[in-house]
């Protein structure tokens, strides 16, 4: 027989990878969106971003 311990780890296991699925769809489609953002960014003629950033 396993310790309580054990036992509340193993249930609570769903429980986190829900949450951590959950987390690393937030942070894909973030870095997707901001993927998108940096392709439709004007550019200048001489491919840096324009505006003067760097």
């Amino acid at each position: 027989m396993m310790d309580p311990v054990t036992l509340m780890l193993i249930s609570t296991a769903p429980a986190v990878l829900k949450v951590a699925d959950a987390v690393a769809q937030s942070m894909l489609l973030r870095a997707r969106a901001e993927l998108a953002r940096a392709k439709a960014a004007p550019r200048a003629e001489d491919g840096k971003p324009a505006g003067g950033a760097q």
